[in-house]
């Protein structure tokens, strides 16, 4: 039964595509994620982030290098502590460890907003670039790459829209 759900809803996915090709549409594909790392503003961003998140990123590597450093001293000094002593180290260990958990995803979640607001700032930029390529090419139809199984590079926009991109200010 699900599978036949999973045939019904693969169809009704493809349908579009197939009209669009059968009808001798144009189509191209496109790679945001690429878009977005290659462009001049993308780079920009991300030597931007990178300065930005760096303190914290070092941070989080020096409190990992203390939280192995600790875990390695208990395996080598367990069998000689007192299991008070034992207790107690571990005790430290596991606090260290969940504030290292704890920096680490405040780390990530930072980063995630900080990625997501740069993406929706340059979002009509490359709107722009796209609609200014997609008329050149007169295509009829734009797919993202992740969701294309397969392109065949001659329909690939990428490089052209990184170009377009880049020639805006």
């Amino acid at each position: 039964m699900k599978s036949i759900r999973l045939a019904i809803l693969a169809l009704i996915m493809v349908t579009p595509f197939a009209n669009a090709a059968s009808t001798g549409s144009k189509i191209g594909v496109l790679d945001t994620v690429m878009v977005l790392s290659e462009s001049n503003a993308g780079k920009q961003y991300a030597r931007k982030s990178e300065s930005k998140f760096k303190p914290q990123l070092q941070a989080l590597q020096k409190l990992e290098t203390e939280v192995r450093g600790m875990q390695e001293k208990l395996q080598k000094d367990g069998s000689t502590l007192s299991a008070e002593q034992l207790k107690v180290r571990q005790l430290e260990l596991q606090r260290k460890y969940e504030d290292w958990q704890l920096k680490g995803r405040q780390y990530q979640t930072e980063r995630a907003e900080a990625d997501n607001a740069e993406r929706e700032k340059l979002r009509p930029k490359l709107q722009t670039a796209i609609d200014s390529v997609v008329t050149d090419l007169k295509l009829d139809l734009v797919i993202d790459r992740q969701m294309a199984i397969y392109a065949s590079p001659g329909i690939d926009i990428t490089r052209k829209v990184i170009e377009s991109l880049n020639k805006m200010k």
